[in-house]
């Protein structure tokens, strides 16, 4: 017996989805600006922060890109289920 889809909890899961992907560029945003702002100077701390920026930064926004597509393919499937159900 097939179990059909609970469109509110499907709506539920993918707000937490688009949150977790909030949480993850908050986090990424406050450890940017720490390093950033460390007191250090040199060319040593320029090579760091510019690897920092162009390693995790594009992670971070990839990231980000797919939770937000996976919270909205969750609230499209929960809009296809209410359809079908209708």
């Amino acid at each position: 017996m097939k179990k059909g889809m609970n469109p509110v909890a499907v709506r539920q899961m993918g707000t937490q989805i688009g949150t977790s992907g909030e949480e993850v560029r908050t986090a990424y945003t406050t450890v940017q600006g720490r390093v950033t702002e460390f007191d250090w100077t040199g060319e040593d701390r320029d090579r760091y922060v510019s690897e920092f920026d162009s390693t995790l930064g594009p992670l971070v926004s990839s990231v980000v890109d797919q939770l937000t597509d996976f919270q909205n393919r969750a609230e499209a499937n929960a809009g296809q289920q209410e359809d079908a159900s209708a």
